[in-house]
């Protein structure tokens, strides 16, 4: 009996150490830190121009509708949703794309990297690539194991015909109230922020991805994401742009992030009340097969940008689980760019 019962704290001593050895594997990464965040050069950069466009797109990895189930997803579900995605953007031309939720090399979409996949295909001047989720393996969806996401490379990044300068990447805070294991596996919510040069004018663009699933810490990130906001926009063009897993007080009174962030000084949005109330049904972007929820914006400081129109671009259907928000704008008079032949 005692050689039974040795025989069973030694396999329990073993499978635990198993354990702390997997959590501390899995949850580490596998890239340097300096490897975060990147400006990497595709093509010459574009002509300054009068009017520009700007998109903002949570891509959900290519996964349309399946994001985040527990089902297996087939190689051609990525390659037709990436062509897909590279006809919409060529319709679009837009001169800035900020993403959300892109795999730069993932095992959960193949491990394309679709941010280089977008850009070399458009022609893009730069990228600037910041790494959220570094991950060895991720385990979720929690069951069945054998659909886990394993190895992470994903983030945010942006996409434009012109230099991108002074970047940086500001790491907004996890959830408290969520336990450790939890955390250690969870991605980063970033706010990342760098300047776009066209001309002699430089606009500063932040790309926003906020807490989905705690309120509260969405709430504190709101506060963050204001202030960033403020310090710049007396000085110089800002775009604020993103996934903000919360609705503009004109669609939900209730929600109190986007009232925060929309008391900013001089902040507009793209699609805003007006807009939103003559067309409801167009108006929102989640979730891309019946959208029921306006989460992602385009903001922007009114005393520099003029905004000559905005929509949410329908016909991109389940490319993502969100719609893209597109957005036509100029510099104010006194804020135009040199345009050169």
């Amino acid at each position: 009996m005692k050689k039974f019962l040795k025989t069973i704290v030694l396999a329990i001593g073993l499978m635990l150490v198993f354990v702390i050895a997997f959590y501390f594997w899995a949850s580490s990464g596998w890239l340097d830190s300096e490897d975060y965040n990147q400006v990497i050069t595709f093509s010459e950069k574009s002509q300054p121009k009068d009017t520009l466009t700007v998109i903002t797109y949570n891509l959900g990895y290519l996964s349309g509708m399946t994001n985040n189930l527990p089902i297996k997803r087939s190689d051609s579900l990525f390659e037709l949703n990436l062509e897909r995605a590279k006809n919409l953007l060529f319709v679009e031309d837009s001169d800035i794309i900020c993403f959300q939720e892109i795999d730069f090399d993932s095992d959960r979409s193949k491990n394309y990297n679709q941010l280089d996949s977008l850009g070399i295909y458009h022609n893009y001047h730069q990228r600037y690539a910041s790494v959220n989720w570094d991950k060895r393996y991720v385990p979720f969806p929690y069951w069945p194991p054998n659909l886990h996401f394993r190895r992470m490379n994903s983030g945010q990044a942006i996409l434009s015909k012109f230099p991108i300068e002074n970047i940086e990447s500001v790491i907004l805070e996890k959830p408290k109230e969520a336990p450790f294991y939890y955390s250690a596996f969870y991605l980063d919510r970033l706010v990342q922020i760098a300047e776009i040069r066209i001309g002699a004018t430089a606009v500063k663009v932040m790309n926003v991805h906020l807490e989905a699933f705690y309120p509260k810490t969405r709430a504190q990130q709101a506060h963050v994401v204001k202030g960033l906001f403020e310090a710049y926009a007396n000085e110089m063009p800002v775009i604020l742009i993103g996934d903000f897993n919360s609705q503009a007080p004109w669609v939900d009174e209730s929600d109190k992030v986007m009232e925060t962030i929309l008391s900013a000084d001089h902040i507009s949005s793209a699609v805003d009340q007006e807009q939103y109330e003559s067309d409801s049904k167009n108006s929102y972007t989640f979730n891309s097969m019946d959208p029921r929820k306006m989460i992602d914006f385009i903001l922007f400081n009114d005393n520099f940008i003029e905004k000559i129109d905005a929509r949410v671009v329908q016909e991109a259907g389940q490319i993502s689980d969100h719609l893209p928000v597109v957005m036509r704008f100029t510099f104010k008079s006194q804020n135009q760019p040199e345009v050169t032949e």
